[in-house]
């Protein structure tokens, strides 16, 4: 099998915050008004993206790590579920204060399930946008089920301005929320596990209210200050583009990578995978990558990304 660089097709959803954002700014198409996100790199089941390839028409991820596991590396293969799903996220309005498990937690008690740690890119925000990112400062177990009754917990989290190009890594426990005007990219443990504390008395579409997941909420959340991650990660140049590197995981390795001429991508051990979230260029044999597309780079392949001017959010095992 001659191996390639693959241009992925998401899994898309509409929930009720979502907007038109990934529409008219990130290339995105749905049936829908409204997008809220692109589930790009997915192996979840229900939910698997797909290969916008000739040769592997009609083949979602899952099918494709099935029938080519060599695609995806043996480093996948240290790991009993496969680990990765990233999303690019369009937070039109703020998303329900929620608080995701552990491992530990979530095989134990959600069927053998994943926990869910994640990481958030800043690929755009509006003037003022933030987020909600854990406690500002320790609180009792009582207090926090006290303020999620009384719909006051949002005194209790720490709001942080957010602007383009910054991330930040939400640890299994961290209460947190998306907040309106943010758009990320979220490499994240392949889990769909969310415990809901706050939705700001929102209804559905059916006009009742979104279900909320406080007993679980109060035994799995971190009750001690949350300190957001530093921004000031040093760079390094490394061939024509900027390297930052964001975080490492047992899960999921990302960086940031501003390209400014060529850079050479490949990985023995593991697929890579990356998100455009700025600018375009093309692969060494001529064909483009634009902004909002995600593409997989197969374990093993070796090949060179040219730009004057791009921002890719990059992953790996």
């Amino acid at each position: 099998m001659k191996l390639k660089p693959l241009k992925l097709k998401p899994a898309v959803k509409d929930y009720i915050w979502g907007g038109t954002a990934l529409k008219e700014r990130w290339g995105k198409t749905s049936d829908t008004d409204t997008i809220a996100e692109c589930w790009e790199f997915s192996l979840f089941p229900g939910s698997s993206s797909e290969v916008d390839e000739v040769l592997f028409k009609g083949f979602d991820l899952i099918k494709l790590y099935e029938r080519y596991p060599e695609i995806f590396g043996k480093a996948a293969k240290n790991h009993k579920v496969f680990p990765i799903l990233i999303k690019l996220i369009d937070a039109n309005a703020d998303l329900s204060v929620q608080v995701h498990p552990s491992d530990e937690y979530a095989d134990k008690y959600e069927g053998g399930s994943l926990g869910k740690s994640e990481i958030w890119y800043i690929a755009d925000a509006k003037e003022g946008a933030s987020i909600y990112y854990g406690f500002s400062r320790d609180v009792s177990r009582e207090e926090a089920e006290k303020s999620i009754k009384e719909n006051t917990i949002t005194s209790l989290l720490r709001k942080i301005p957010v602007k383009k190009g910054e991330f930040y890594y939400v640890p299994a426990g961290t209460v947190h929320a998306l907040l309106a005007g943010v758009t990320v990219i979220e490499i994240q443990e392949n889990s769909n596990l969310t415990y809901r504390v706050y939705d700001y008395d929102r209804r559905d579409k059916a006009g009742n209210p979104r279900e909320l997941h406080v007993a679980k909420a109060l035994e799995v959340m971190t009750l001690t200050a949350s300190e957001p991650p530093r921004q000031d990660v040093p760079a390094k140049d490394i061939g024509g583009a900027t390297v930052r590197k964001m975080i490492k995981t047992p899960y999921f390795t990302s960086k940031e990578v501003t390209l400014h001429g060529e850079y050479l991508i490949y990985n023995e051990d593991s697929f890579v995978t990356f998100t455009v979230s700025e600018g375009e260029g093309e692969f060494e044999g001529g064909e483009r990558f634009l902004k909002g597309e995600t593409w997989l780079i197969p374990a093993g392949y070796m090949t060179k990304l040219i730009s004057s001017h791009a921002v890719l959010v990059v992953t790996a095992l």
